[in-house]
């Protein structure tokens, strides 16, 4: 083990009290309202030395370090406390903040009490609204567990933690994920997005797993979408949700809290026109350049 190893494990040993881990929040967009009905954290560290690192790097040097386990406490800790500040914040007043997403591993699925686990912390301290908070799994995770999964989800939705799978179409994009297991939300990847809407033919497939997914009662969430157009042309197959840069970049802790609280952002995100045309052959803007839509208050919704 190398000076500069010790060095990273002392220094995540201190990240854990000393304010450097960190979430940001990345808004997801109604695409029919403008709302803002969930926000996912994001875990980075900023590390004196290396400057900011995102959450691949965090936990590949937490599994290096044998604090794999602590961090995921800590992330589950951070994210829930953070929901309760929301819902304090937001007392007395007429906004439901937005259900808080976080991102969970195949190492913590696994563990026998992970369900219970969770559902304690959230009801410590006096229990959060059903929904508030949310897990987040990917594709591979749940295509890869254990047979009593689907146990697993309806003891966490039962208890009011919601459910999605993430990363939908990274690994095999099957519809059985959808039709077997209890789920809220479906996240789908934004390769996977372009490469079947290349024709109709994927606009198909496309089409029958909204159908799917909506007499499964699941919401339908595109990430990484980059123009109004191709915002244009999700709405008009029937998607329900986005994220993207052209809607609203992931956000720090003040910001997220004000958006909670259903006050906006200074430079008020956008959401595309309703009556944008689809286009099949849509390319991403150039960073800076802006993108045909209409600003609009994301206030968020329960």
């Amino acid at each position: 083990m190398t000076q500069l190893d010790l060095a990273l494990i002392h220094a995540l040993y201190a990240a854990f009290d000393d304010g450097t881990l960190r979430f940001t929040f990345e808004p997801e967009v109604d695409l029919r309202t403008g709302s803002v009905p969930g926000m996912t954290a994001r875990l980075q560290w900023a590390h004196a030395d290396r400057g900011l690192l995102d959450a691949a790097d965090v936990r590949a040097i937490a599994q290096f370090a044998g604090l794999a386990d602590q961090l995921d406490q800590w992330a589950l800790r951070a994210a829930v406390t953070e929901c309760r500040t929301w819902h304090r914040m937001a007392t007395g007043g007429a906004v439901r903040p937005p259900r808080l997403w976080l991102h969970i591993g195949s190492r913590q699925l696994a563990q026998p009490r992970f369900a219970a686990e969770i559902v304690t912390m959230v009801r410590d301290r006096g229990a959060l609204p059903p929904g508030a908070v949310g897990l987040a799994f990917t594709e591979e995770t749940l295509g890869r567990a254990d047979p009593s999964l689907p146990r697993t989800l309806d003891r966490l939705r039962d208890s009011g933690v919601a459910v999605a799978v993430r990363a939908f179409g990274r690994w095999i994009g099957s519809p059985a994920t959808l039709d077997l297991l209890p789920l809220d939300l479906v996240r789908l990847d934004d390769r996977f997005l372009r490469a079947t809407l290349r024709d109709l033919e994927g606009e198909a497939v496309f089409a029958a797993m909204v159908t799917l997914a909506r007499r499964r009662r699941t919401v339908v969430l595109a990430d990484g979408v980059d123009t109004a157009r191709f915002a244009a042309r999700l709405i008009s197959l029937g998607c329900d949700r986005a994220t993207g840069p052209v809607f609203c970049p992931p956000l720090g802790v003040d910001e997220a809290r004000l958006l909670a609280l259903g006050r906006g952002r200074p430079d008020e995100p956008r959401t595309p026109h309703q009556d944008d045309t689809p286009h099949q052959d849509d390319t991403p803007h150039q960073a800076g350049t802006p993108s045909r839509t209409a600003t609009a208050h994301m206030a968020p919704t329960g």
